[in-house]
């Protein structure tokens, strides 16, 4: 049988103000057959986009991107989630803080009624977008490739007496999502279940 040792730490300020962990003289070990790590999630980097390399995230005002020396609102540029935030919260916090970033797009298009910024779609309808993702995405999953996954999995689950069973593989998604696959599961996919 192994262990895992641990230590505790306490939060000291450093030179610059800001706190950092230090260890402590106190430890304790856990008897451990298997030990996940479920730590350690960082924010990286996109090319042209301001980065807080210190707390890796994307600087931002109520969503909006800013500029990390002046602080100026870059227009048009937004952020939400962790790496707005950092990695903290639950899915309610994650709800909240997207609602949070759509106000504040939303606003900042109604601020531009009069003058639209060079950054305004020359066709701002539903067709436009979606033909742009599609263009940038070939593998795009709309919301009714969404509902397919959705209808596939629970039809899954159904002969086990379970709320769904889970793809997970990414092949596989796309293909239920394109519509590629029948709504009920295919065969196969039930022999894999029956061998579980």
């Amino acid at each position: 049988m192994g262990a895992i040792a641990m230590v505790h730490n306490d939060l000291v300020p450093g030179p610059d103000g800001t706190l950092r962990a230090q260890p402590t003289d106190e430890h304790e070990t856990i008897a451990a057959g298997l030990v996940f790590r479920a730590i350690g999630y960082r924010g990286v980097p996109l090319p042209g986009v301001p980065f807080d390399e210190r707390r890796g995230v994307i600087p931002n005002e109520a969503g909006r991107v800013t500029d990390p020396d002046s602080g100026a609102v870059l227009p048009g540029e937004y952020v939400v989630g962790w790496i707005k935030r950092g990695p903290t919260g639950v899915i309610g916090t994650n709800k909240k803080d997207a609602q949070e970033t759509v106000d504040a797009i939303k606003a900042d298009l109604s601020s531009y009624d009069d003058h639209p910024p060079a950054l305004a779609p020359s066709a701002p309808d539903a067709d436009a977008v979606r033909e742009l993702f599609e263009a940038r995405q070939p593998d795009l999953v709309t919301y009714d490739g969404w509902l397919e996954i959705d209808r596939h999995e629970r039809a899954r689950g159904e002969p086990e007496g379970r709320p769904r069973i889970k793809l997970t593989r990414i092949d596989e998604m796309l293909r239920v999502a394109a519509s590629e696959s029948p709504d009920s599961p295919a065969e196969e996919d039930l022999d894999e279940v029956k061998a579980r």
